[in-house]
């Protein structure tokens, strides 16, 4: 089986997994409302899902795929709600004003990107480049955001404040989008997300070595689903 023949079907399912991923947020924002706190959830899988959808949207206007252009304004538009949904419930100083100094940072960071697309003058294979590298770096970053709390997960032995949703969905979305990148014979879309499939496994490894609070996720994730 060649994989090109399969490249409409593959950018299908990529897009509907990756959407499918995106709304897993919905699972942690359900969970701030009740409890009217963000508690102990970081803000920083929320800013580097802005940084890292608003990045590759604007590689995909460069490189003109629907598919990367429709999940990517999707995806920002869903970051952007449950950004603002943490915003209103993060009562907690320490939390608030680590989220300011990360957003800050991240839309200082893309407003210099939408400068240097689109008014720097720059050759447009070599901006392509630039933004294709910038796109691998928010890739990697939102798919180990999750390791955040790596330190808890190994003090407690209980994988509970990990977002068994997104890492499953992750997981699988970013094994499509590598697949997609060795269709399309982009290097950018391909390593990324092969790391990302790599940090996400072993992510998901964690529920194995300590499965005593997996069925509390695995609830959450069937909700989401069904």
């Amino acid at each position: 089986m060649v994989l090109a023949d399969h490249k409409d079907l593959i950018a299908t399912a990529a897009t509907t997994v990756t959407i499918l991923q995106f709304l897993s947020g919905i699972v942690i924002c359900r969970k701030i409302v009740k409890q009217s706190s963000t508690g102990n959830i970081s803000g920083f899988p929320f800013v580097g899902g802005v940084f890292s959808t608003s990045t590759w949207l604007t590689y995909s206007l460069l490189l003109g795929d629907v598919s990367m252009k429709l999940t990517n304004v999707v995806g920002l538009l869903l970051h952007v709600c449950y950004l603002l949904v943490y915003i209103k419930y993060c009562i907690a100083p320490g939390p608030w004003y680590s989220t300011r100094r990360q957003l800050m940072l991240f839309s200082t960071v893309v407003f210099v990107i939408q400068y240097y697309v689109f008014f720097s003058g720059v050759n447009v294979e070599i901006i392509k480049n630039r933004v294709g590298m910038m796109c691998c770096v928010g890739s990697i970053i939102f798919c180990a955001s999750p390791l955040i709390s790596l330190k808890d997960v190994f003090n407690t032995q209980s994988t509970e404040m990990l977002p068994f949703p997104r890492i499953f969905a992750t997981f699988i979305m970013a094994g499509l989008w590598w697949l997609y990148g060795i269709i399309i014979e982009n290097s950018f879309v391909q390593y990324p997300n092969l790391i990302g499939f790599a940090l996400s496994g072993f992510q998901l490894l964690l529920f194995i070595v300590y499965p005593s609070k997996m069925k509390g996720n695995l609830v959450l994730y069937t909700s989401l689903c069904g």
